[in-house]
């Protein structure tokens, strides 16, 4: 019988395996660039048979034969994929902007995407590393809902403006709340995108509200690549990069200019200075000709022209084993600019190590060290003069440049076509002669320990230093204003120097408190100590011989004048906060945020010192209910609500009370002749009373993945409110100041936000992805000082610019109004009665208003631009014939991008525009007048055939109406003598649309097959090329339409959109290579 049971045992297993015979399954899965990806899980569809990815992507699976199985891949941070079972097959995974068991950096913590209830965009490192730039920031531009970067000219080391929902205060700073592996920095400047592990932004105040009084703006947190247990991995990648310039201001050409300044001098008179000057200078009307022949000099190509080169060398190591994790990085970049002596440097070390001591205990150390130093005049908003000079300087001197200058008269001064030419200050000479330095090295320190006491307890203790030098070097040869001014034309300079030492101490206790089928609380509690001093110098020496040279100069700075010389104790500046957060989860589908921080800041009044700041969110995973299961097509569906405040302090210390320091001046203060004598150092009468200005936040939010992940995206719409502006208000003088910080007037945000991403196509050798963003952002006044609007000016051209004050601010309205008249075209013969030739006057018609304002010094006549009497008075007043003329505010703004890879080639490409917004371009007001000199170049706009003319083909001067008409019958502009060397006035004239698309960059890679790089060792070797700022689709006429150049005003959030002269940016081409060992 044993035998029998035996024999029909084996006959069982015989049959069940002819009845279920499996076949082996090989293949590859790869990431949205082609490169592999490990730990990806590969699981037979309705069974539980499954395998995971090795470190080159690759799996080997046994499926059933014969039949037609599915295979389904998933990873984290993923969007999962199920294919059919096929021999050799290749799968891509692409990134899932909402996925579910993503993990996410949240303040003090991680927490996985699903769980969270507030508004929280990411990107992860590899995203970045597409787009190979030098700054970090701007691959960022366009990519994330919400966050609005603009770079505000192509300078090197240029400031990037990162904005998240717009910010919110109208005067203090809107710059968001910067993370960089625990250590707070001013920027992202400094950070190479192949270290880049992930980027979140928390942008709701549920997400920010942790942060308390730093977190108003939202807050971006950078997490570098930690190090990894297992073999040691060296990572090296490298670009070189050639720049150009991708256009240029149209100029009048030499003929073109010397043609209007033989016009200028006849309309002027041929007794006048400017007339006999002319045929000094550059002959008579009749020797014209001769300058259509002449190329002339262009000055724009001197300063940028020519073919820039870049570099950027990165390597990165890390490696140990699961005790023991070490990494180190390192980035050395050169970065040559567009203008002439202009460039950056960087050095950039990366440092980590994590240690377990004990089983329960582990040790984190970090460190980062950055040298930089920047060149040029794109240190400072002087660009904009070197630029301007570029464009104004005049193409030719005239019979100066033919005729042979007699030595000795040129050398005594007394030669005037020597003296001509002098006077003439060359571009190329005066950016030498501006020189300037600005270097800086930062080391931040970090240490942490965690205990884990308990399962369910978690201990941290990070403790974080930041010491930063600074210097900044200046040099002015004689061409230079400030050597004229008072230098005595002499060479002169200045070293200033600034340091500043940051402390952080952040102690955490994380609990979870319940977690069983139905319940999941997590708390957290915490303590955060911030402590901040510094020091700076300044020396400033003038009347150097003539002939030193910038380095003999600094080193000798003893030898020259006395000019400035000053040190300062920077005042500290600490905050004590406290925290807590709740997080609870009921039935892993309704979820609860709860959040508290307490501020206490040093730079308020004892009374007002400490701001509370609570948030709260709610979460429901819709998709987890059982009306779901039904809904095929959603595979993920969640709704979120949030609700919260944080606060604002980014004021200079010690507003709050008198502060007294030495001083030279001599008015009221304490002291007397023979000892130091003190004075207040206040800018501003101190305020007491002053308190922080706090962020309410709103926010309504939907996740959702849609047609078996084929389509996901976040929709979120939001709405803040800024209470209690600290605003710099005036007040009467004789209170000793001119103005006093207080707390007045509302401001609020409110805006939608949409992001979507899309596996297009998903074959064995091709995939294809494609991601979309776009975001509107509407600011608004809501409440000022008891006044319904107020003025501000832009200063982009100080003094000189008549009504200054060139921004409206009014209630009701939205912020970046441009305030100015409305041009109406230009006078014609049919505005006037007559024309007097004893006088040389024109005699407008009765109810035509007079542009006086614009009269200059030859009047108001037919070719005078036009200005709307909008008042109907008949007279053109700064008071009555001004409106808002522009916004500079954005309507939307976003991106959009594709990823494709064909078997081992890669493409990504990225698009992004803003629309709807308008640009202030100061270049139609200063390059279409004879602005500060009659000897200045001016834009071709104004050229013979377009402009309102005074001469005939002939040279002679026409002044009746009658001939006016006839000459002019074919004219588009009027002439640019309207203002004559008078100041200058904003119109509409100068305002376009800023609206644009730009291509952003376009990459093509290749990675060479892994059977040929591993038998050298290589585990993955792709070449690379990217061409970024390709192409810009744009009506606006200025060099680029992404510009903003009145960051320096005090008020520069209120007077976006000015484009005085920005520094051009560059297209590039890039050609680089990913190196990698393993």
């Amino acid at each position: 019988m044993n035998k029998n049971f035996l024999l029909l045992f084996m006959l069982f297993f015989l049959c069940s395996g002819a009845f279920a015979q499996t076949k082996s399954i090989n293949g590859t899965v790869l990431d949205e660039t082609g490169q592999p990806l490990q730990g990806v899980t590969v699981s037979l569809v309705n069974s539980s048979v499954a395998t995971q990815t090795d470190a080159n992507g690759k799996f080997k699976i046994k499926v059933p034969d014969p039949g037609t199985p599915e295979l389904r891949f998933s990873s984290t941070g993923y969007v999962s994929q199920t294919a059919i079972a096929v021999g050799n097959m290749t799968i891509g995974l692409i990134k899932d902007i909402i996925a579910g068991d993503e993990v996410v950096v949240i303040g003090y913590g991680t927490a996985k995407r699903k769980s969270l209830a507030g508004a929280i965009s990411s990107i992860k490192g590899s995203e970045l590393e597409k787009a190979p730039v030098v700054n970090v920031a701007e691959a960022l531009t366009g990519r994330l809902p919400g966050v609005m970067v603009t770079t505000v000219d192509g300078a090197p080391g240029a400031e990037i403006v990162i904005r998240v929902r717009g910010g919110g205060s109208i005067t203090q700073d809107n710059s968001p709340l910067y993370i960089v592996d625990g250590f707070i920095v001013d920027n992202l400047n400094d950070i190479a995108a192949s270290d880049i592990e992930s980027i979140d932004v928390l942008k709701d105040a549920s997400a920010t509200a942790i942060y308390g009084s730093r977190g108003a703006n939202g807050v971006i947190i950078v997490t570098t690549k930690k190090p990894k247990a297992g073999r040691t991995t060296i990572n090296y990648n490298n670009f070189f990069q050639s720049k150009y310039m991708p256009r240029e201001l149209k100029v009048l050409s030499p003929y073109e200019f010397a043609l209007m300044q033989y016009e200028y001098g006849m309309v002027r008179g041929t007794s006048s200075d400017e007339y006999k000057n002319f045929t000094k200078y550059f002959g008579e009307y009749d020797d014209l000709e001769l300058y259509k022949y002449q190329a002339g000099t262009n000055w724009q190509q001197k300063l940028f022209g020519g073919a820039i080169r870049s570099s950027q060398h990165n390597i990165s190591i890390s490696g140990g084993s699961e005790k023991t994790k070490v990494s180190l990085g390192g980035t050395y970049n050169n970065d040559e600019g567009l203008m002439l002596n202009s460039g950056q440097k960087r050095l950039y070390f990366n440092f980590k190590l994590n240690h377990e001591l004990y089983k329960n205990l582990k040790l984190d150390l970090s460190a980062r060290f950055t040298n930089t130093v920047i060149d040029g005049a794109g240190t400072s908003g002087s660009s904009s003069v070197r630029i301007s000079d570029g464009i104004q300087t005049r193409p030719i001197n005239g019979l100066a440049d033919q005729i042979v200058l007699d030595p000795i008269s040129a050398s005594d001064g007394e030669d005037d076509y020597d003296n001509f030419l002098r006077s003439m200050i060359n571009p190329v000479d005066l950016a030498k002669q501006d020189y300037r330095q600005r270097a800086s090295r930062d080391l931040s320190l970090g240490a942490a320990l965690t205990y884990n006491p308990l399962k369910v307890l978690n201990l941290r203790s990070e403790l974080a230093a930041t010491l930063r030098t600074g210097r900044n070097l200046r040099y002015w040869g004689p061409l230079t204003g400030e050597s004229r001014n008072i230098g005595n034309a002499l060479p002169l300079g200045e070293i200033s120097t600034a340091n500043s030492d940051a402390y952080r101490w952040v102690n955490t206790a994380n609990l979870n408190i319940i977690k069983n089928k139905k319940h999941e609380l997590t708390a957290l509690l915490g303590q955060e100590l911030n402590f901040a001093t510094g020091r700076s110098s300044t020396n400033k020496s003038t009347n150097f011989e003539l002939g030193t040279s910038p380095d003999v100069l600094f080193a000798n700075m003893a030898l020259g004048t006395p000019y400035l010389v000053e040190t300062r104790e920077l005042r500290g500046e600490n905050m004590l906060s406290f925290f807590t957060r709740a997080n609870y989860t009921f039935m892993g589908k309704y979820i609860l945020f709860a959040t508290l921080r307490a501020d206490g800041s040093s730079k308020f009044a004892p009374e007002n010192r400490w701001g509370y700041f609570p948030s709260a969110a709610v979460a429901w995973r819709v998709i987890d209910e059982k009306f779901m299961k039904d809904v095929s097509f959603v595979n993920d569906l969640k709704l979120r609500l949030s609700y919260g405040q944080s606060g604002n302090n980014r004021i200079t210390n010690d507003v709050w009370r008198f502060l007294f320091g030495p001083s030279q001046n001599r008015t009221y203060g304490v002291g007397n002749v023979s000892s130091p004598y003190y004075n207040f150092i206040n800018t501003s009468l101190p305020n007491p009373k002053l308190q922080w200005e706090t962020t309410v936040s709103r926010n309504a939010g939907l996740d959702f993945s849609l047609f078996n992940n084929k389509l996901s995206g976040t929709i979120d719409v939001y709405k803040n409110t800024i209470k209690g502006l600290i605003i710099d208000n005036a007040i009467p003088k004789d209170a000793g100041f001119s103005t006093q910080l207080i707390n007045l007037g509302q401001t609020s945000n409110k805006g939608f936000e949409i992001g979507l991403n899309a596996p297009v196509i998903t074959k064995k050798d091709f995939t294809l992805s494609a991601s979309f963003n776009i975001g509107r952002n509407i600011p608004r006044i809501d409440k000022l000082d008891g006044n319904d609007t107020r003025f501000f000016a832009s200063n982009w051209a100080g003094t000189d610019l008549k009504t200054q004050q060139d921004y409206l601010l009014k209630v009701g309205g939205t912020i970046g109004q441009i305030y100015g008249y409305v041009a109406d075209g230009f006078y014609t013969t049919d505005d006037f009665e007559s024309y007097d030739p004893a006088t040389r006057q024109y005699k407008l018609k009765k109810g035509i208003p007079a542009a006086t304002i614009l009269g200059g010094t030859i009047g108001v006549r037919p070719g005078t631009m036009k200005l709307k009497d909008l008042d109907g008075d008949g007279q053109i007043t700064a008071d009555k014939d001004r409106q808002v003329i522009g916004n500079a505010i954005a309507k939307h703004s976003g991106g959009f991008g594709l990823n494709a890879q064909y078997k081992n080639f890669d493409l990504s490409t990225f698009f992004n525009w803003v629309y709807g917004n308008d640009i202030y371009n100061t270049g139609r007001i200063q390059y279409n007048m004879l602005y500060r000199t009659t000897l200045g170049n001016i834009s071709d706009r104004m050229n013979s055939d377009n402009r309102y003319k005074y001469i005939n083909d002939q040279g002679q001067l026409v002044s009746s109406l009658e001939d006016l008409a006839a000459l002019n019958k074919n004219a588009k502009v009027w002439s640019p003598f309207s203002m004559g060397t008078a100041s200058p006035v904003i119109t509409t004239d100068a305002i376009e649309d800023g609206s644009f698309l730009r291509l952003t960059f376009v990459t093509v890679g290749y990675t060479l097959p892994r059977k040929l790089t591993s038998k050298v060792g290589i585990s993955t070797l792709r070449f690379f090329g990217t061409v970024y700022n390709a192409f810009v689709f744009t009506s606006y006429t200025g060099y680029d339409p992404e510009v903003s150049t009145t960051r320096s005003s005090a008020y520069a959030a209120l007077t976006p959109g000015v484009d005085y002269s920005a520094y051009p940016k560059s297209r590039t081409f890039t050609f680089g290579l990913n190196l990698n060992f393993k």
